[in-house]
């Protein structure tokens, strides 16, 4: 009875709320069909970034200060303790939550095509608010970087997953103490529009601005929820879809070194845990003045030859 009266109150708040569920719907649709046309869009390195900074804007503005659709490692916690604990998915106590619901709908559609990126690097909106401020600080000060070594940045991804399992582990003992484990993520402080105590504002801009400094370090090196939506992609056939690849790309650096998120392989291969499907290194795949197998082959044809090494 508790069950169909929360799922009830869920129906009166899709009712109320059907204007903006239907544009955030719209808004997770559009997404899905860039990464369906990724390959064509790619082709046209405009055309892109206008789609990818304007899905950023409107993940930045409307997802997340409008209808606060920010999903937490909450989400995952309180899931994963309903399934295990009660037996049940808490399906009414979701749909409480509309814009959050979608998400997740997304997400787990996504994730199986094409991995944690479409999420974490076109929709999350405090991620959108970081690769915004990269972009503007790419644009105001460039040379104002911090790399992190390949030597080290392949050992400080993993501490994310180490916030993941302690939060998760620690939930099922004390839910109280992991939701308090849970601040590690600045979400609650960003959908509340900073109107919380100094000392969340103070980590939340010191995290902010150690993320410009160091690209999405955040979310590369401390984000649980980030470390959740990879798990999947730990199994080598998921994402279903990669990202299009030559043989040569094993040996060409070209595309590694212009990867902000560092997801891609010493030995040429992207990382479907760590790309935020930016689709730069997708540009280059098709950039005849710039990838080396798409110059060699132009140069072939003009000579008269026929090489074709994708």
């Amino acid at each position: 009875m508790e069950g169909f009266s929360l799922i009830d109150l869920a129906k009166q708040v899709w009712t109320q709320n059907i204007i903006y569920i239907t544009a955030f719907s719209a808004f997770l649709v559009l997404i899905f069909l860039i990464m369906v046309f990724k390959d064509a869009i790619a082709k046209r390195r405009t055309l892109l970034n206008v789609l990818r900074y304007g899905m950023l804007i409107i993940a930045f503005f409307f997802a997340g200060l409008v209808l606060k659709a920010q999903p937490t490692i909450t989400n995952i916690v309180i899931m994963l303790n309903a399934l295990i604990i009660e037996g049940q998915f808490p399906i009414g106590l979701f749909l409480m939550e509309p814009y959050i619901f979608l998400s997740f709908v997304f997400i787990i559609l996504t994730i199986f095509i094409w991995g944690r990126g479409v999420y974490c690097g076109w929709i999350c909106p405090y991620g959108a608010l970081l690769e915004i401020l990269n972009k503007l600080k790419d644009a105001m000060f460039p040379k104002f970087n911090i790399n992190i070594s390949a030597k080290i940045h392949w050992k400080l991804l993993y501490l994310k997953y180490i916030f993941f399992i302690a939060i998760v582990g620690i939930s099922f003992y004390n839910f109280v103490l992991a939701e308090y484990l849970t601040e590690i993520e600045p979400f609650r402080t960003f959908v509340l529009k900073l109107k919380r105590e100094w000392y969340f504002l103070a980590y939340f801009g010191i995290l902010t601005v150690g993320s410009v400094i160091v690209y999405r370090a955040f979310c590369r090196y401390i984000c649980p929820l980030g470390a959740a939506l990879a798990v999947p992609s730990f199994i080598k056939i998921i994402p279903f879809i990669k990202l299009k690849r030559y043989d040569f790309c094993v040996t060409c650096k070209i595309c590694a070194r212009t990867c902000n998120p560092q997801a891609i392989t010493a030995n040429g291969v992207i990382d479907s845990r760590e790309c935020l499907n930016c689709l730069d290194c997708q540009i280059n795949f098709w950039d005849e003045d710039k990838c080396p197998v798409l110059i060699k082959k132009k140069m072939q044809e003009v000579r008269g030859g026929n090489f074709d090494n994708r």
